[in-house]
């Protein structure tokens, strides 16, 4: 019997520059050539298969918030070489309301360079949003984060 897959709409939003169309492009091509974007484009990606279940994701790129469009979860994208980033977190969390989250700590390959790690937005969000590092220049982690966010839409 052929397994159905399930298709998931998950927005991307962050401070401008963290990296959100690098990650839809790294998740989408596995690469970051030939990739442009359109404000408000939405992308589709291939399956991830998680317990015998595919899931297909429509991913959209937001950069203002608060935002009107119904969606199955988020996915939030913080430069943490940048230290205005960690400062936009509560403002991003109060606009996204009780919604489905994941942050994704984009640059992991240029830990060395970063003002804050994943230890400190755990202490900001109180430990109840799960957060994942990777890198869109090197795919670092990338199919981890559509993976955890499948499982969070899925619960």
């Amino acid at each position: 019997m052929p397994v159905q897959s399930k298709i998931i709409k998950v927005l991307v939003t962050g401070t401008r520059g963290s990296g959100k169309s690098s990650i839809i492009c790294r998740f989408i091509y596995d690469n970051m050539d030939g990739c442009s974007q359109d404000e408000g484009a939405f992308y589709r990606s291939g399956l991830i298969n998680i317990d015998n279940s595919k899931f297909s994701f429509i991913l959209k790129e937001v950069r203002n918030l608060p935002t009107t469009e119904n969606t199955a979860g988020f996915i939030v994208v913080l430069d943490p070489t940048r230290e205005s980033d960690i400062k936009e977190v509560p403002f991003i969390l109060e606009n996204i309301g009780n919604k489905k989250i994941v942050i994704a700590l984009n640059k992991a390959d240029m830990k060395y360079l970063a003002t804050f790690w994943v230890e400190d937005v755990m202490e900001l969000v109180k430990g109840k949003i799960k957060i994942i590092p990777v890198s869109a220049k090197t795919g670092e982690n990338i199919n981890d984060l559509f993976l955890e966010t499948a499982r969070m839409v899925n619960k």
